[in-house]
């Protein structure tokens, strides 16, 4: 077996070595799984750790947890570790984008407020009634929810400040494309994007950050509690 884990992302860690371990061990479906204070052992890792990861491959069929009984290997579909792989992979890159979009929004609506102009602003408002309007409809707004923060980049005036946040578009564009298959997310953030627009009229810097960062924690906790 391998090396007890070592580094920083343990769930991914955790189901990599259980996919090892089934593997390695030719088990099948219906086979049980060493003790959890053994797999404690092998791994070198926390119980609450442990606990987190076979939740997630419980919930996605990969093993089977018996109450007194113990750990069992499940009758997955075909792929289901690589799948799983990748989502907590992709999962983890969007909230790294998230940390960073914190830091650097942050200083974006300082600039934008500082250079804003009464046209820019009625652009802003355009799309920000747009965006409303659908969301109070029902009707999916992708492309005016992606439109309202790149407009908001661009207004800073600042190309080293507008390309930098561009460098992580390519993550960035998954908050809206519905990322990890999740159903009609991001309820709690949206109607965020009102107010935001507000204090950006208000020239309320602070205030503007403020709700900034409610927005984007609101993402995140959408993010953080898919399986």
């Amino acid at each position: 077996m391998a090396n007890k884990i070592q580094r920083t992302s343990l769930q991914l860690e955790i189901i990599r070595y259980i996919q090892n371990y089934i593997e390695e061990n030719d088990l099948k479906a219906g086979d049980r799984l060493p003790s959890q204070e053994q797999l404690l052992e092998m791994m070198g890792v926390s119980r609450t750790s442990l606990r987190e990861a076979v939740k997630t491959l419980e919930a996605r069929n990969v093993l089977e947890v018996r109450n007194g009984k113990g750990v069992y290997v499940g009758s997955p579909k075909d792929s289901a570790f690589l799948s799983l792989i990748d989502f907590t992979r992709e999962k983890g890159k969007l909230l790294e984008a998230l940390e960073v979009r914190k830091i650097l929004e942050r200083e974006i609506l300082r600039m934008v407020i500082h250079t804003v102009t009464e046209e820019e602003l009625k652009e802003l408002g355009e799309i920000t009634e747009v965006l409303m309007e659908k969301f109070h409809q029902g009707v999916r707004q992708t492309e005016e929810d992606k439109l309202f923060h790149y407009t908001i980049y661009r207004l800073s005036h600042n190309e080293i400040m507008y390309q930098l946040i561009l460098s992580i578009s390519h993550v960035m564009d998954q908050f809206w494309e519905f990322p990890l298959n999740m159903e009609d997310p991001f309820l709690e953030s949206l109607p965020l994007h009102e107010k935001l627009y507000k204090a950006i009229c208000e020239k309320n810097v602070k205030k503007a950050q403020i709700i900034n960062e409610q927005l984007l924690d609101a993402v995140y906790r959408d993010i953080k509690k898919q399986i």
